[in-house]
């Protein structure tokens, strides 16, 4: 059986960010043996809770199919364990991603120098500039900028190192298909000609806050080193930098004044030896000369900044890729035909009619999509009380698949509507 249609199913049984996968490996011996348990197998692992059983029990792949086919029809690549393309560094570590689904072209971590940048969404603009000549120094220099395309350090790191004629990598903590945050939509479409974006999460899923801690360990991961530019005291850049360390992996931070609450956080990192200091993008690349080929006078060489990153050919994507079938962030409007069709409609006490095929759905499929009322947009967690009978994995999985097959959309928000 596919090996990449097996590890798409066990990722969409268990949260990412979890150590479940290594541990369910290294009992199991492969993907094939995890699919193919009994109930003999599964109860002689005596660290199992009886809700991982009961989901390694559930052989159904239809979810999983269509996951594969979206990402198929739209070259999302579907990377896992498995696979030679898997970066060996993210392996290293017990919470490694089950899969990694993929826009664009990976670089050879293990050749190339890469870097990870963060810091705060509201930067400062000692911040800005520093992210910025950091990024784009770093790629004049020959490394391979790595972020998670926030608001703020991230995207502006990444901004620098385009601007500079390099490449480099987002990671997500959403869908391959989703833009957060929205204003982002043109960076991500640059990232993904030039360099790659990458995430654990299938397609549509929404960026939920607690997403976001659990994707930077695969940007820690992934790097020689992480910079932190701009932290505050509690800032998740410091989760990030915390991560890194106890891969094994340096940290460096940025210097603040002691009366700046901007960047309280990096000044902790540096008095508690967590992270060494540095000033520019030469005292990071000088600390690699032994292990990689990189060119210090590059990086020394100012950017002149004119209008930075404004890609106008935004929609190289076939339609149907971004999720809601639209620009991200755009709430389309509907046309005046249906606009008066819904009017109408309602002064007569008329529902429209909605030409839905329930006989396409699953069981659970027909619970999630009959909770939806037309054009009243849930959250996750009214759902969660609209369906008592599906856990929140389970109603997770569904929303998933109705999103798939065109059934409802994601609003940005975290919130769905019936199509």
């Amino acid at each position: 059986m596919d090996k990449k249609l097996l590890w798409v199913w066990l990722s969409i049984h268990f949260k990412e960010g979890t150590n479940l996968y290594k541990k369910l490996y290294d009992a199991f011996g492969s993907i094939e043996a995890i699919y193919d348990s009994d109930d003999a197998d599964i109860n002689s692992v005596p660290w199992l809770f009886s809700t991982f059983k009961k989901k390694l029990l559930d052989k159904n792949l239809n979810n999983a199919k269509a996951i594969i086919e979206w990402c198929e029809k739209y070259d999302v690549d579907i990377i896992t364990p498995d696979d030679e393309n898997y970066p060996k560094a993210l392996l290293e570590i017990d919470d490694y991603p089950a899969v990694l689904y993929c826009y664009g072209k990976l670089p050879d971590f293990e050749n190339n120098l890469c870097i990870t940048v963060v810091g705060k969404r509201d930067m400062s603009v000692y911040g800005k500039e520093n992210a910025f000549n950091l990024g784009y120094g770093l790629t004049k220099g020959g490394a391979v900028v790595i972020s998670g395309m926030a608001k703020g350090i991230d995207c502006t790191a990444q901004k620098g190192a385009l601007f500079a004629g390099g490449t480099t990598v987002a990671v997500l903590g959403c869908g391959i298909n989703v833009v957060y945050p929205k204003e982002n939509f043109e960076l991500m479409v640059k990232i993904m000609r030039v360099g790659a974006v990458i995430t654990e999460y299938p397609p549509y899923s929404p960026p939920n806050a607690y997403n976001f801690p659990k994707r930077n360990r695969i940007m820690s991961a992934l790097s020689n080193a992480t910079v932190v530019v701009e932290a505050g005291k509690n800032s998740g850049s410091l989760i990030t930098a915390n991560m890194a360390k106890r891969q094994n992996k340096l940290v460096f931070a940025y210097p603040s004044s002691v009366n700046h609450f901007f960047s309280e956080g990096n000044n902790d990192l540096i008095f508690e030896d967590i992270a060494k200091l540095v000033t520019s993008p030469i005292d990071i690349l000088e600390h690699f000369l032994d292990k990689f080929s990189l060119d210090l006078k590059a990086s020394k060489e100012k950017p002149v900044i004119k209008n930075v990153i404004r890609d106008k050919e935004v929609d190289f994507l076939p339609k149907g890729f971004w999720a809601n079938d639209r620009k991200p962030g755009k709430i389309s409007k509907p046309s005046k035909n249906k606009k008066e069709k819904r009017i109408k409609a309602k002064e007569t006490n008329i529902e429209p009619v909605i030409n839905i095929d329930l006989t396409q759905l699953s069981n659970d499929e027909k619970i999630v999509y009959t909770a939806f009322k037309d054009e009243e947009k849930i959250s996750m967690d009214i759902l969660i009380d609209l369906c008592p009978s599906l856990d929140l994995g389970a109603l997770s999985s569904t929303l998933m698949t109705l999103e798939l097959k065109g059934f409802i959309s994601c609003l940005p928000g975290g919130f769905y509507i019936k199509k």
